[in-house]
């Protein structure tokens, strides 16, 4: 299966707020793996306009820090499911949701969030290109 993620950015970590990121790494995910991954320019966009952006990048989903209740429901209007209040590095964000860990309100703390289950020991780790 092929999902396609953005993460709004404040230096590697999670943005703490949807509409304040000017950057947002975008990662396509097959097989459970990393596919590609690149980081974006959101700029000065509103809300409308940063989820008209994601919508034409054909994201399916968003993992943020904190966002509006009108945003959120703009986005799943969009067919694009929202985990949000997330906190922490992004990469260890993404490792959590591509192991289907990842939940609204997490709070990562470094190495505390590996896979259970032997879900990791046979993987890469998870790296951007």
């Amino acid at each position: 299966m092929k999902r396609k993620i953005a993460i709004p950015l404040f230096g590697t970590r999670i943005s703490p707020h949807f509409t304040y990121a000017d950057m947002a790494l975008l990662v396509d995910i097959e097989n459970g793996e990393v596919a590609q991954s690149r980081e974006i320019a959101l700029g000065q966009a509103d809300e409308l306009q940063r989820i008209q952006y994601l919508k034409s990048l054909e994201i399916n989903t968003l993992i943020c820090g904190g966002i509006s209740n009108i945003a959120e429901r703009m986005l799943a209007e969009q067919a694009i499911d929202v985990i949000s209040w997330v906190t922490g590095e992004a990469r260890d964000a993404l490792e959590l949701f591509i192991c289907k860990r990842l939940t609204s309100g997490a709070w990562l703390c470094p190495k505390r969030h590996r896979c259970r289950s032997g879900q990791s020991r046979n993987k890469k780790p998870v790296t951007f290109s």
